[in-house]
């Protein structure tokens, strides 16, 4: 009895040990999401921002700004839809707009009966 008493003291030690965050870490959250929403029975638009990688200036932050905007809007696509849903061959940008800190894409998701392809 003493025993399994002992391992689970140890256990819960552990685990709240482990759970504790290392200040070392500087971790942004940030929503990225603006706005979707169906446009028609056959299109799907997705408005979200991306985050650029820190340390980076001029193009290379920009891209990854851009980069980020775009798959943001790939995950948002893949959550929403089935699998006969594919964001990168059946969407596409209709806008990019650079900010200083983020990038803002536009994209819209066209597909036939594409209403009736939402997960349920």
């Amino acid at each position: 009895m003493k025993k399994n008493k002992l391992f689970a003291v140890i256990y819960f030690l552990l685990f709240f040990s482990s759970c504790s965050a290392d200040p070392g870490q500087n971790v942004r959250s940030v929503p990225s999401l603006i706005k979707e929403g169906f446009i028609s029975d056959t299109e799907y638009e997705i408005v979200c921002i991306g985050i650029p990688k820190d340390g980076l200036t001029g193009v290379q932050k920009e891209e990854s700004a851009k980069r980020a905007a775009l798959l943001n809007a790939y995950y948002y696509a893949k959550n929403r839809f089935d699998d006969t849903v594919h964001p990168d061959r059946d969407g596409k940008t209709e806008k990019m707009t650079m900010f200083d800190d983020h990038a803002e894409l536009k994209y819209v998701i066209t597909k036939s009966n594409l209403k009736k392809r939402v997960r349920k």
